[in-house]
């Protein structure tokens, strides 16, 4: 009796620390499936072009042109977490901006770097928001590609 329950719990132990490593180690994208992590993207509109979307992206500074199956979305904010994303929704529209929201499944390495900008942003002045905002931006588009 003795001898199989440290069999158990030494096949146990191997399974956790295993487990663990594969999670953590070598794909990156099981955590974020199993927290369901996801972004929230703020954009302006959907076109069925690549020019009417570049009339548009012109008219809005520090925005980008997202493809999602050959519609082109002009994306101007993608954040993690709920504080964040009610800050910049009233900060849009006090910019008198008309948007819409679409979530989107991201991996953890994605959400462990935004995370230091959405901190940022909720901790610091309206004045600052453009700047970090543009830098969550790039790294948004650079998750994309």
């Amino acid at each position: 009796m003795k001898q199989n329950l440290k069999i158990f719990l030494v096949a146990l132990i191997i399974g956790i620390i295993s487990s663990y490593y594969c999670c953590t180690k070598l794909d990156t994208t099981i955590f974020a499936n199993a927290l369901n992590a996801h972004v929230t993207y703020f954009y302006l509109g959907s076109y069925n072009n690549l020019e009417e979307a570049n009339a548009k992206l012109n008219l809005v500074p520090n925005s980008f042109i997202y493809n999602e199956n050959g519609i082109y979305k002009i994306i101007i904010g993608a954040y993690t977490k709920e504080e964040t994303k009610e800050l910049m929704t009233s900060y849009f529209k006090d910019k008198n901006l008309n948007f819409e929201v679409k979530d989107l499944k991201v991996n953890n390495n994605y959400l462990q770097e935004s995370e230091n900008y959405e901190l940022l942003i909720n901790s610091s002045n309206k004045s600052y928001y453009e700047e970090l905002n543009n830098s969550l931006l790039k790294l948004f588009n650079e998750y994309l590609n």
